[in-house]
């Protein structure tokens, strides 16, 4: 209704953990776990299920590549202001050192490690990692980030992490603050989180008891099959005697029976064929494929694709579209945790902290990109400052005094045509030239006249001689000699120039 007054915003949460039937048992201080799949087949195992997923080669593989995709990424601690994003005032000079400091504990310390078992999140549900601290000149830094199994520990109503430990159990000892990071994935209302383990486990489970099956099957038609006969009327102790001989048959290269006992040989032709075994491959094939999507989104990566049929492009943008994704998760956490607490520890007061930040994002093409700022800077003519080219290509900026590398002449073709007709006599007559030819480089592609001072001298001059006699006018402290080579190119090139305007 208009002009009734509004309420206040509600801050509590309401749909709280002892709220909901699948995870609060009422009578425990603590919440269960709600992954249906360890809900019925872990057995009491727990967590500890997921670990025979980490153990299929398959599995384990691209998971490994998950995790490794990110850690091997390069990241930053951007200051406190700076990092609340772009437009925002500069770092000032204590934020400044306040990000080096983390930059520096960090690099200090199993950084690396710990964030790709922290990553094991993915599987789990979620990862612990402790921080072991350490005292250092007056100063609190990072000793080792330990990661810890998740089977470890368990939450209360409020979230909290517990500890299981023989003297608790079941609803686990309370942790220390500032003590234990804790990455959850997948889920933010249930500390669990709701890892990749839950979609991973069916397939790895039918490709492992697919396995089993096949190696019987192998066993048993791999080889022929022994048929033992025996007269009638023969004593239980030779019918064993014959069973043993076949047994021995397996593993001994000769064998000893009665002449009135034979052996046969069952071949596996007739009993099985590569079909079947045909059949085993692809239902593990299957189960792989499964397991891939499941993790990297696509199957390109481990299976390949047979015949480049297309959406190569669109599998890697999947990928690229999770480990950025990833990245983003990881550094949310590290963020609102240890780096927070690292600042605090040896900041106190800090009201914007500092923030970690994976560049994960795709590396750009340089090629393309140096084509588009060609463009954009010599065709178009947008004024770009040089900060830009060295930020964008990684060279780093020279410093004052510092030996440089001569870069070519400049100008199009009007100069490269200029350097081939003759060499250079003097510095001055150098200079000269490469204004003529960047004056006439520039005109020409954009039909907008020359951009330089030779620009007046041309557009004034009342015919080529009367051009000439300026330019001697302007330089006549030059030799004589150099002279009358440099007006001889500056009237080719005018008249280079003039029959390009006319064309038009």
């Amino acid at each position: 209704m208009a002009g009734e007054k509004p309420q206040k915003p509600i801050t509590d949460e309401i749909a709280t953990a002892q709220k909901d039937i699948d995870i609060f048992a009422g009578w425990l201080k603590r919440l269960e776990n709600p992954d249906p799949v360890l809900r019925t087949e872990a057995g009491g195992k727990g967590l500890k299920l997921y670990d025979e997923v980490d153990r299929d080669p398959h599995a384990g593989s691209v998971l490994q590549t998950r995790a490794l995709a990110l850690v091997g990424k390069d990241w930053e601690i951007i200051p406190g202001t700076s990092a609340r994003g772009a437009g925002r005032p500069a770092a000032t000079s204590r934020e400044e050192r306040i990000a080096d400091f983390v930059r520096e504990t960090l690099a200090n310390c199993n950084f690396t490690q710990a964030r790709q078992e922290l990553l094991k999140a993915i599987l789990y549900g979620y990862y612990a990692g402790e921080v072991l601290w350490r005292q250092n000149n007056g100063a609190v830094r990072i000793g080792k980030i330990l990661g810890k199994h998740p089977r470890r520990f368990s939450f209360s109503v409020n979230r909290e992490l517990r500890l299981l430990t023989p003297e608790s159990m079941i609803e686990g000892e309370e942790v220390p603050a500032r003590k234990f990071i804790v990455f959850i994935y997948g889920d933010s209302d249930n500390p669990y989180g709701k890892g990749l383990g839950q979609k991973l486990w069916w397939p790895v489970w039918f490709k492992k008891n697919g396995i089993k099956f096949w190696l019987v099957f192998l066993e048993k038609f791999g080889m022929p099959t022994v048929v033992g006969k025996y007269p009638p009327g023969t004593e239980p102790e030779q019918q064993q005697a014959l069973l043993d001989a076949i047994d021995a048959i397996q593993q001994e290269t000769g064998i000893k029976i009665p002449n009135d006992m034979a052996l046969d040989l069952l071949e596996a032709a007739s009993r099985g064929g590569s079909s079947k075994t045909d059949s085993y491959n692809i239902m593990c094939d299957y189960m792989d494929a499964q397991i891939s999507k499941a993790v990297l989104g696509q199957t390109a990566s481990t299976e390949g694709t047979p015949g480049k049929l297309g959406g190569e492009e669109e599998r890697g943008q999947v990928r690229q579209d999770i480990l950025e994704a990833d990245a983003d998760l990881l550094d949310g956490c590290l963020n609102e945790t240890l780096i927070r607490w690292i600042v605090d520890y040896n900041f106190p007061g800090v009201e914007e902290y500092p923030r970690i930040k994976t560049h994960a994002e795709r590396k750009p093409d340089l090629k393309e990109r140096s084509e588009i700022d060609e463009t954009v800077t010599t065709k178009i003519g947008v004024p770009v400052g040089k900060k830009y080219f060295y930020e964008t290509y990684g060279i780093p900026e020279p410093e004052e005094e510092e030996e440089l590398v001569e870069p070519p002449a400049r100008g199009g073709m009007f100069a490269e045509r200029i350097a081939r007709k003759s060499p250079r006599f003097s510095p001055e007559q150098e200079k000269v030239e490469h204004l003529v030819a960047e004056s006439i480089d520039r005109a020409v592609p954009a039909a907008a006249g020359l951009r330089h001072p030779l620009k007046k001298m041309i557009a004034d001059a009342g015919s080529l001689e009367d051009l000439r006699d300026r330019i001697y006018a302007a330089y006549g402290t030059m030799d004589p000699a150099d002279l009358r080579e440099l007006i001889a190119r500056a009237i080719y090139i005018a008249d280079l120039y003039g029959r390009y305007t006319a064309q038009r």
